[in-house]
C-alpha cells in the first residue's frame, strides 16, 4: 500500500531525472524496452530459429530462459561440442538456419572449437553466441576471460564483438545472413556482460533477404552444352553443396535426359537415390578413370575424390559450385560456373535443348553401360558375400547388412568412425536428400550422437538410426542422457571392437609383449547401460540373428534406445 509518503519520495526522485532518463523510463513502463537476454530471444523468434543449443551458465544463463520465454527450444546438452555439432546438423537437414548454439564465458567458448570447425569444413552454417565478460574488466584477471574474436578468425565467416545492447538485433540479423550466403559457414558473435544486461528498445530487424547470386556466364552455359552433347564417356559427381539450392529435379532431369552415369561424395548420397539404375558409386574409380569429360556439381575434388587423380588427365572437367574460390581447385578446368548450381542447371537444360533434342541423346554409349553394369554387379555380390558371413564376433558388414534390412527408406542415418563408416559406405545405401550424415570433409570423431539427436528434433516422424564406432561414441556418449532428458527417441547403434578400428593393424606397433591397450579399449564394454542407468532402452547384441529383434524392441519402446553390438576388432577394413 503506498503511502504518502512513498508518493513523494517517488515524485521527488522522477524530477531529479534528466529528459532522456525520463524518456527512458516512459519507454520501459510502456514495455518498449527490453533487456539483451531478451532482445536475444525476440531476433531469433524472428529470424525463424526454432532450437537453441547450450549449457546454462554466466552471463548466459538468463538468455536460455527468455529463450524459452519466446517459444524457442532450448536444448541444454552436456558438452558445448555437442551443442555446436547439433545446431549445425540441423541447419544441414532443414536446407536453412533453424538453429544456434550458445555459451558462457570461456572454457565453455573453447569447448565450441570443433563444432565450429566442423561446420567451416563442411560449407554448413552456424552462428554461435558468446558470452563474454565486461570489456571494462578486460586484462585484470576476470574469471573466465576470453577474447574470442582474435581466436576464431581464421575459423569463420564472420566474427563479431557486440558490446551495446542496442546492437543485438542488427548484428544477429546479419550474422544468419553471412552464415547462409554463397558457400554456408560458421558465424560467431562475442556478446558482452554490458550488451546482456543494458536496455534497449525492443525492435524487429529486417529478416534475412534472399541472397542474390552472381550472373551466370551465358558463354559457360553453351560451352558446357556442347561439351556434355558431344563426350562419348561423361560422368557426374554430386556433393553435398547440392544441398542449399536442392537442385534434385533438374539433376534427374539431367542425367535422365542425357543417360549420363553418376557417383556422390559420401553426404550427397540420396540426392539421387542410391538404386538410380545411372548410379555408379560401387565402381566409382573405374568411372571416372574412362570418364572423357566429368561435371562436377556442388562437388570438391579433395581427399574423398583423392584430388581428382582418378579422372584421366585427358578428360575435360565442368565445375559448377557457388564459392568461387573452388572453380578449379586442385585440377584444371575446361569450364568453371560460378553460381546457384539449381539455377545453372536451368540455363544448362534450356541450352541443351536449344543444341540438340534430349531425347535423341537416349542409347548411347551402351556398350560401356554394359560394361559398367556387369563390374557393378560383381562388386555388390562380392560385398553381400561378404555381409552374410556367420562368424563370430561378427564382421562389420554383418552388422551393417542386418541393419540394412529391417530399416525403411525414409530412415536417417548418421554413421560415425573408421571401419563401420567404410562398411556402411558400402552396404547402406540413401534413397532421400540430406538423409546421409558422416564425419564429413575433415573426418571429425564423434559427430555420430550429436547429429542423430539434431535430425530427430527436426524431423520428429521420420526414424533416426545412428551407427558409431565405440571410440567415437565415446567423444559424446553423455549425450544419450540428453536423447532421453528431452524425449527424444533416436536409435543408436554402437559397433564396439573394443577401440580404434583395425586393431591388428594398430597392434602391431609395439612390442608383443607391451603390458597396456594402448589403442584398444577393454573388451566387452557394456556401453548400453549407459542408456539404460539415464532411463532409455538399452540392448547388448553378440549375433547377428538378434539385431532384428533388438531393433523392434527399440522401436517399440518409444525411449531412446542405444543397441550395443559386438563386432570383431580384427576385421579386415572394408575394401
Amino acid at each position: 500500500m503506498h503511502t504518502s509518503a512513498n508518493h513523494e519520495q517517488i515524485a521527488s526522485r522522477l524530477s531529479g531525472l534528466s529528459p532522456q532518463q525520463r524518456q527512458l523510463l516512459t519507454q520501459r513502463l510502456q514495455k518498449k524496452m527490453v533487456n539483451g537476454h531478451t532482445a536475444i530471444a525476440q531476433t531469433l523468434k524472428r529470424l525463424k530459429v526454432t532450437h537453441v543449443y547450450g549449457i546454462s551458465g554466466t552471463p548466459i544463463d538468463e538468455t536460455l530462459a527468455a529463450i524459452a520465454q519466446e517459444g524457442i527450444r532450448p536444448i541444454g546438452v552436456h558438452d558445448q561440442q555437442a551443442a555446436t555439432l547439433m545446431s549445425t546438423a540441423q541447419n544441414y537437414i532443414t536446407g536453412r538456419l533453424t538453429s544456434v548454439a550458445i555459451c558462457s564465458a570461456g572454457p565453455a567458448i573453447t569447448n565450441a572449437t570443433t563444432g565450429i570447425l566442423v561446420a567451416k569444413d563442411n560449407g554448413w552454417p552456424l552462428v554461435v553466441l558468446g558470452g563474454r565478460r565486461s570489456l571494462k574488466m578486460q586484462g585484470m584477471g576476470c574469471f573466465q576471460d576470453l577474447d574470442a574474436v582474435n581466436l576464431f578468425q581464421s575459423l569463420t565467416k564472420y566474427v563479431g564483438l557486440v558490446d551495446s545492447t542496442k546492437q543485438i538485433p542488427i548484428a544477429l540479423a546479419q550474422a544468419v545472413q553471412i552464415a547462409m550466403s554463397g558457400r554456408p559457414g560458421p558465424v560467431y558473435l562475442d556478446i558482452t556482460e554490458d550488451a546482456l544486461k543494458g536496455d534497449t528498445i525492443a525492435s524487429c530487424p529486417e529478416l534475412v533477404s534472399p541472397q542474390s547470386f552472381p550472373g551466370i556466364d551465358g558463354d559457360a552455359i553453351e560451352q558446357a552444352a556442347k561439351l556434355l552433347l558431344t563426350a562419348k564417356h561423361p560422368a557426374v559427381i554430386l556433393g553435398k553443396g547440392l544441398r542449399w539450392s536442392a537442385p534434385y529435379a533438374e539433376v534427374r532431369q539431367l542425367v535422365e535426359d542425357l543417360q549420363i552415369p553418376f557417383v556422390t561424395s559420401p553426404m550427397g548420397r540420396g540426392s539421387l537415390p542410391d538404386d538410380h539404375p545411372l548410379c555408379y558409386n560401387a565402381v566409382r574409380s573405374l568411372l571416372l578413370s574412362q570418364a572423357d569429360l566429368v561435371l562436377l556439381l556442388g562437388a570438391r575434388l579433395d581427399w574423398t575424390f583423392r584430388y581428382g587423380a582418378e579422372i584421366p588427365a585427358t578428360a575435360k572437367l565442368i565445375q559448377v559450385d557457388i564459392h568461387a574460390p573452388e572453380i578449379g581447385h586442385n585440377i584444371p578446368l575446361a569450364v568453371g560456373i560460378v553460381g546457384d548450381v539449381k539455377q545453372v542447371l536451368q540455363q544448362l537444360l534450356t541450352q541443351l535443348d536449344r543444341q540438340r533434342p534430349v531425347s535423341n541423346c537416349s542409347g548411347v554409349r551402351a556398350e560401356w553401360f554394359r560394361q559398367l553394369d556387369r563390374q557393378r554387379q560383381q562388386t555388390l555380390m562380392g560385398w553381400e558375400i561378404g555381409a552374410q558371413a556367420e562368424k563370430l564376433p561378427m564382421s562389420p558388414q554383418r552388422l551393417i547388412a542386418a541393419i540394412r534390412d529391417e530399416i525403411p527408406k525414409d530412415a536417417i542415418c548418421a554413421i560415425d568412425g573408421n571401419v563401420i563408416l567404410a562398411a556402411a559406405q558400402q552396404l547402406l545405401p540413401s534413397y532421400l536428400p540430406a538423409s546421409r550424415f558422416t564425419p564429413g570433409t575433415n573426418g571429425c570423431m564423434g559427430v555420430g550422437v550429436p547429429f542423430g539427436i539434431a535430425a530427430k528434433l527436426a524431423y520428429p516422424d521420420r526414424p533416426v538410426i545412428v551407427i558409431t564406432g565405440d571410440l567415437a561414441f565415446g567423444f559424446n556418449a553423455m549425450e544419450l542422457e540428453t536423447a532421453v532428458r528431452l524425449k527424444i527417441p533416436a536409435i543408436f547403434i554402437i559397433a564396439n571392437n573394443e577401440g580404434h578400428g583395425i586393431a591388428m593393424r594398430y597392434s602391431n606397433l609395439y612390442p608383443k609383449d607391451y603390458p597396456d591397450r594402448v589403442t584398444m579399449f577393454q573388451p566387452n564394454i557394456r556401453y548400453e547401460q549407459i542408456m539404460t542407468a539415464c532411463g532409455g532402452h538399452g540392448e547388448f547384441v553378440d549375433h547377428p540373428h538378434q539385431i532384428k529383434a533388438a531393433l523392434a524392441r527399440s522401436i517399440a519402446s518409444g525411449l531412446p534406445a542405444c543397441i550395443n553390438v559386438a563386432i570383431d576388432p580384427f576385421a579386415p577394413y572394408p575394401q
